[in-house]
């Protein structure tokens, strides 16, 4: 659905809840908690909902057996990664403060190759500059060519998402409108709303 379509369902929405003769400066507030919000939905969806995009491999960096992808820019999540001689694919990252992450950092404890981890750490590898990356373990590169499975979820305008959102969207942004506004019981009705119409689009 195109922008002005979402605006308008959000101001249908405020209608549904808003005493009558009220008036809001909508359009001040819309756009950007309308972009907000989208995010969110991006984050909370399940993966099956959403497009992927590949991430650039271009420039992985190989190092004590891993593999240290570049974070593109407009990261959400990540979809999955999956590398040679894993076991499984990884669909879910974790923080260098995650207990699996100390896991995986000590020798006696490490998964291998049937456990694989995908962190995201920020550091700098090999001396060259401090970035974001996704750190892959175990990965072994004896010079050939490596090609994972390497896929995310990339930030977008919502009016870029499947049309099936919309609905979601547009009941998420009312209800930061609502809260916004100082109708917090109001508010909280148009939050279930978006609750159920998200897990009736998770359940297809």
């Amino acid at each position: 659905m195109d922008r002005p379509g979402l605006i308008n369902k959000v101001k249908i929405k405020l209608d549904e809840f808003t005493p009558e003769g009220v008036g809001f400066p909508f359009e001040d507030y819309i756009d950007p908690i309308l972009d907000e919000s989208g995010r969110e939905i991006l984050k909370g969806s399940p993966l099956h909902l959403l497009t992927p995009t590949a991430i650039p491999t271009a420039e992985v960096i190989y190092d004590r057996n891993k593999a240290y992808i570049p974070m593109p820019s407009d990261y959400v999540k990540l979809y999955e990664i999956k590398y040679p001689l894993w076991e499984k694919s990884v669909r879910r990252t974790i923080s260098p403060e995650d207990p699996l992450y100390k896991i995986q950092e000590n020798e006696y404890t490490k998964g291998g190759y049937s456990r694989p981890s995908v962190a995201i750490v920020q550091t700098s590898v090999n001396g060259g500059a401090v970035t974001k990356y996704f750190e892959c373990s175990k990965v072994v590169n004896e010079g050939g060519a490596i090609t994972p499975i390497a896929l995310y979820v990339k930030s977008d305008a919502p009016e870029n998402l499947n049309d099936f959102f919309s609905d979601a969207i547009t009941w998420l942004c009312a209800s930061k409108l609502l809260g916004i506004m100082g109708y917090i019981d109001k508010a909280k009705l148009a939050l279930e709303q978006f609750s159920n119409s998200l897990m009736s689009l998770a359940s297809t």
